[in-house]
């Protein structure tokens, strides 16, 4: 699933490679893509306008037009944007195509078919933002304001931190890898961390989501950048989905549980559901895990 540094890498590479050019005409595939305003409506609205900018709000892909109007793509579980040429044209799940001015497309795939898409004014895009939580690299978002949000709510951590209301942007990939990291349980209920496990928290969740931007996005199975490339950071993650492998901190093994209904990743002995210090011993760098297996 596209979490903050997939859409991110979007974004850059949109910037980089549409931004400037003039939609055409809009092909709407699939009807379900469009939640507001209507499917004639969306369609019209994308004829004849310029993309003048492109930007990312939490999980939002915010594509912005001539028109003063945004599109805004939640790419949700499979969602890829690609851009043809010079990615081969893919001929299956398209949900939409943009006929940009040059003769390129740019397709929206989805195997998955749960994208969703606006086209909203500036109030409309306003509202659908406001509830959103502090950007990770944000100034709003400090360690102080972590503890102040959450700090005192007897709810488990991993949840909290999935709340894009309490910080935007955060999915399942990189949760369990913070929790790793910060040396905390995802069970661990809010109220019981220390100032020290704030701090810990706080610096992994910046430290974590900065390497997946490094390394241009996780690919577990469906993430694509606009070139169709997958990204990297899959070769650096060290318990998502490594259940049964060696933890690269004490040496014992990842277990997987659910944990508020979602699978979860983690080593019981780095992470005690107790709170007990666990081992401290990985480096805040890991080396990649590419070629392995």
């Amino acid at each position: 699933m596209p979490e903050l540094p997939e859409v991110e890498t979007i974004k850059n590479d949109l910037r980089g490679l549409v931004v400037g050019a003039g939609i055409e005409r809009a092909e709407l595939r699939d009807e379900r893509l469009v939640e507001e305003p209507s499917p004639e409506d969306f369609v019209r609205g994308l004829g004849g306008v310029r993309i003048t900018g492109a930007r990312r709000r939490a999980k939002h892909l915010v594509v912005e037009l001539s028109s003063g109007e945004a599109l805004v793509f939640q790419l949700k579980i499979g969602g890829q944007l690609l851009l043809v040429p010079p990615v081969e044209e893919p001929t299956r799940n398209v949900m939409l195509v943009l006929y940009l001015d040059d003769g390129r497309r740019l397709f929206l795939r989805d195997q998955t078919e749960f994208s969703r898409a606006r086209l909203l004014g500036p109030e409309g895009l306003e509202d659908r933002l406001a509830g959103l939580g502090p950007e990770p690299f944000s100034d709003e978002f400090t360690v102080g304001y972590l503890r102040e949000r959450i700090g005192t709510r007897r709810a488990q951590i991993k949840p909290l931190l999935l709340d894009q209301k309490v910080v935007a942007g955060i999915g399942n990939i990189y949760v369990d890898e913070i929790l790793f990291d910060a040396r905390i349980h995802p069970r661990r209920r809010a109220s019981t961390l220390s100032a020290e496990e704030w701090a810990r928290l706080h610096a992994a969740i910046r430290r974590n989501l900065a390497a997946g931007i490094e390394h241009r996005g996780t690919t577990v199975r469906l993430y694509r950048d606009v070139l169709g490339r997958p990204g990297e950071h899959q070769n650096h993650l060290r318990v998502f989905e490594r259940e049964g492998e060696e933890c690269p901190g004490c040496g014992g093994r990842v277990v997987r549980e659910r944990v508020g209904g979602r699978g979860t990743y983690l080593c019981p002995v780095c992470q005690p559901e107790d709170g007990g210090k666990g081992d401290q011993s990985l480096p805040l760098e890991v080396e990649s895990r590419e070629g392995e297996g």
